[in-house]
């Protein structure tokens, strides 16, 4: 039905007054205070005259009308025993590349709702079972059997020939061949294994000449990292149509840990700060601390610590955490080494990562700590798990790397893993 507009195509309050005014037979008064002593019409009267229809239906129909072809999409609810489900397999060990295939495995089966609640606190792991290549390459690691699948679950590493591939597998790999655009037949094989200790690499290779190959990799189970776990949940918002966040506090909250990826270019001073560490008998030499755009495993920056036999003043990277008594925490950190060696008078202590618990600013236990790995290697974690004592109300985390060589530190989270109260 058509509303009659006056010619003149502004609606002035005069003709909304007149039209309130023709109709003050049928109409119904306001309810509340009113003026004068005279009945007044809603906007909502208004268009119920016009429409000779109750107002709730007018809407109704209207919503109906702008939301067709568009469902309302909402979060999967999971029952109790879906959440225990997902609670489990976030209890499985995830240090190592095949603890997180094992992690893969275990989860499967899932359903939407189990695999909302798993994302919560691995949206890293969830993003596999989702749409993507990802997926496609997850696809193939569950196609495997017997054998193979057991030497994924333990760490191994697996070379298969197009010949030896079963039924599934060539499955699988057709679908992932389409996806890279090159022919399925021109497939010579296939590798699949952890890689530099941090994850596992799918490798597809195929006969492009006769004396030349290409080869695609896809990585599977990256180690969580506050960057990682954030463009996670970016993209498994869009695939629920629901964004998977932790929960605000207690166990599986994350703590209030600033830029745990050095992202902002002034970390060492907004968020971090730098605090003398180590002093070997003189002022200076000062060692070099500073963000390295070079190297990182998360984001774009990490924290690069350099020393040689002649440094004498060491520098920690610093940063208290408000937490709550009770509560057992774990801190993960990533590091990666060159030439990390222990010189003229340092101890080999001096390398680490560590929990402070204090209150005020005062300490209140001794220190939990984690120590680095020292020579030459690619990025490895860190692990501390501590319970929070009942007289703590912050943590302070440090980066301690007083050895000589360069040693760089990405990727940190601090999370509630358990928690009780005091009583």
């Amino acid at each position: 039905m058509c509303l009659s507009h006056p010619r003149d195509s502004t609606l002035t309050f005069d003709w909304w007054i007149s039209l309130g005014r023709s109709s003050a037979g049928r109409g119904s008064t306001q309810r509340g205070p009113q003026r004068l002593g005279t009945r007044e019409y809603t906007l909502s009267d208004l268009i119920s005259r016009w429409l000779g229809r109750p107002l709730h239906l007018v809407f109704g129909a209207a919503l109906l009308v702008s939301t067709a072809g568009a469902p309302v999409h909402a979060a999967p609810m999971a029952s109790a025993l879906e959440m225990a489900k997902a609670e489990r397999i976030g209890q499985m060990p995830d240090e190592a590349p095949s603890h997180r295939i094992n992690q893969i495995l275990a989860a499967k089966d899932f359903n939407e709702a189990e695999l909302f609640a798993l994302a919560g606190t691995h949206p890293v792991l969830v993003q596999h079972f989702t749409d993507g290549e990802l997926k496609l390459a997850t696809d193939y690691l569950l196609s495997l059997d017997g054998a193979e699948l057991h030497k994924m679950r333990i760490g191994g590493t697996l070379i298969r020939m197009t010949k030896s591939l079963s039924a599934k597998e060539k499955k699988t790999l057709e679908v992932l061949s389409d996806y890279l655009e090159e022919d399925h037949g021109k497939l010579r094989g296939v590798k699949i294994g952890p890689q530099d200790g941090r994850a596992y690499v799918l490798q597809l290779t195929y006969q492009i000449k006769k004396k030349k190959q290409r080869t695609y990799e896809f990585e599977l189970v990256p180690p969580a990292t506050p960057q990682r776990e954030e463009q996670a949940r970016v993209a498994l918002t869009k695939y629920f149509r629901a964004r998977p966040s932790r929960v605000g506090q207690g166990v599986g909250s994350s703590l209030k840990l600033k830029d745990g990826s050095f992202e902002n270019p002034y970390a060492l001073a907004d968020t971090w700060r730098l605090m003398q560490g180590t002093m070997l008998g003189a002022p200076s030499p000062l060692q070099e601390v500073m963000l390295d755009e070079r190297e990182a495993i998360d984001g774009a920056r990490s924290v690069r610590f350099y020393g040689t036999e002649r440094t004498r003043v060491f520098q920690n990277v610093v940063q208290e955490v408000p937490v709550k008594p009770g509560t057992t925490t774990r801190l993960r950190v990533q590091h990666k080494t060159e030439h990390i060696r222990v010189e003229f008078q340092q101890r080999r202590s001096d390398f680490k990562v560590q929990v402070t618990y204090m209150y005020n600013g005062v300490p209140v236990s001794p220190p939990h700590t984690a120590p680095g790995r020292m020579g030459s290697h690619v990025w490895e974690m860190l692990e501390v798990v501590s319970e929070v004592p009942f007289n703590a109300n912050e943590a302070r985390i440090e980066l301690i790397s007083s050895l000589s060589g360069t040693a760089w530190f990405d990727g940190i989270i601090f999370e509630v893993i358990e928690g009780h109260q005091y009583p």
